[in-house]
């Protein structure tokens, strides 16, 4: 008997690993710190050198990672409601310490707490839209032909469907964004000039917002849907998507 629960623990164990981290990247979770082995990059002498004169000694690959799913044929588009995931990665082949130094760790680990808000602003912004959206009768079809709108018109489309792949665009970019004006402020404010007391500032403030967007959070789910890279049965990952309403273009962050 403790052998077959020891086995089932150990199986927990890696089942719970493979939901947070695979050979090459790592996804955020609450439960998941940073640690120096998860920093393996190389980097070449003139990066060093740079990084060094802006006081820097470290660089973290992150990303913010969007994918949306769409039901596979038209006719599904009335039963089936879309599917968009998010979440905060990095790549630990291009993150690398030039000084192993837990000030250096502390620094990336606010960074990637920050790229986890991020994905919460998107889906909050998301969510929030298509709700309202929905709230006062607006519905879309999606075809070759591009998106129709219909107000108060029930007929043609079910509840809110459509209205997700309409803002995903917006909605990602407006997390994007975040994520550029906190990571741009820390950076001068914190890192570039070493001010702990900015640090515990920004620190204490991204904890607090972590807190309050706890029901934002990225999802076991969304981390599966990366690491599996395919869409679920009855799914696709359309080519083409509707664009940003706020004219911002792709915001590569």
């Amino acid at each position: 008997m403790k052998f077959l629960l020891s086995v089932a623990l150990l199986a927990l164990s890696f089942s719970c690993l493979a939901q947070n981290e695979i050979e090459r990247y790592v996804f955020w979770q609450p439960n998941v710190k940073l640690t120096f082995d998860m920093f393996r990059g190389t980097p070449t002498s003139s990066v060093v050198e740079k990084l060094k004169g802006a006081n820097t000694y470290y660089d973290v690959a992150l990303g913010l990672w969007g994918v949306l799913d769409v039901p596979k044929t038209k006719r599904k588009w009335k039963k089936m409601p879309e599917k968009s995931y998010f979440c905060a990665a990095l790549d630990k082949t291009k993150s690398f310490l030039i000084v192993r130094d837990s000030a250096e760790l502390r620094y990336a680990q606010l960074f990637w707490d920050v790229c986890e808000l991020a994905t919460r602003v998107t889906r909050k912004t998301l969510l929030e839209t298509v709700c309202q959206m929905d709230s006062i009768g607006f519905h879309t079809t999606v075809s070759s032909k591009g998106v129709k709108v219909f107000a108060h018109d029930t007929l043609n489309q079910v509840k809110s469907f459509g209205l997700i792949a309409m803002f995903y665009t917006t909605a990602l970019n407006d997390g994007k964004e975040f994520r550029e004006a906190m990571t741009s402020a820390i950076f001068n404010e914190v890192v570039s000039p070493r001010d702990e007391d900015a640090y515990r500032f920004y620190r204490n403030g991204v904890d607090s917002l972590l807190l309050e967007t706890e029901k934002y959070a990225t999802k076991a789910e969304e981390i599966e849907r990366f690491i599996r890279n395919t869409p679920d049965e009855g799914y696709i990952t359309p080519t083409k998507i509707v664009g940003d309403f706020k004219n911002r273009g792709e915001i590569r962050y």
